[in-house]
């Protein structure tokens, strides 16, 4: 191998988590930080599967909210939520300065992933 050459990754490990797609209608919440939408939190209503999705708008906050998002969806996992406890386990928490927050009550619902996909590309 030399330097020229793109290095191959191979994951060796990771912690179990919740599907990344569903066929299903989805339940999110909008994450914010400060007074800003950053993405969506969903889960599936009727599969084992959640994920973040960030808007198209929210650069680098937005990305950087997916990656503890991702944590806390495999913390979730490991602990038995279903997706859609998971979905409700942080709403009224205070922000978190990487995750956002969640609002309570503020629970929505979209026939499927694509629509919610079409909402977070503005």
């Amino acid at each position: 191998m030399s330097l020229h050459d793109e290095p191959e990754f191979q994951t060796v490990w990771a912690p179990e988590s919740y599907s990344r797609t569903t066929e299903s209608a989805v339940r999110f919440v909008s994450v914010i930080t400060g007074d800003v939408v950053v993405g969506y939190l969903w889960a599936a209503l009727t599969d084992d599967a959640a994920r973040y999705v960030a808007r198209a708008d929210a650069g680098d906050v937005g990305a950087n909210a997916g990656v503890a998002w991702v944590q806390r969806l495999r913390w979730a996992k490991a602990n038995g939520l279903t997706p859609l406890r998971a979905l409700r386990h942080w709403a009224g928490q205070a922000e978190d300065a990487r995750a956002g927050r969640i609002l309570r009550d503020a629970e929505q619902e979209l026939p499927g992933l694509p629509a919610l996909e079409r909402l977070a590309a503005g």
